[in-house]
């Protein structure tokens, strides 16, 4: 009975961990998108030192006036 309570228990942990990271992932594509059709997300590609390609992130601040 306890391994089925413990089981019932990961499977409903699992299906929320999976359901929060889904919708906080399609929120920063959309939040990405907006940021760039706007003008604020600005990018530059890299290699490291590595040869490892990198990305530089940068968003500026929101204007006020």
């Amino acid at each position: 009975m306890d391994y089925l309570l413990s089981g019932a228990f990961i499977l409903l942990g699992a299906g929320f961990i999976y359901w929060s990271n889904k919708r906080a992932y399609e929120k920063g594509i959309t939040t990405a998108v907006l940021l760039h059709r706007s003008g604020r997300l600005k990018y530059r590609d890299y290699d490291d030192d590595d040869g490892v390609g990198m990305v530089d992130i940068q968003i500026e601040p929101f204007d006020e006036n």
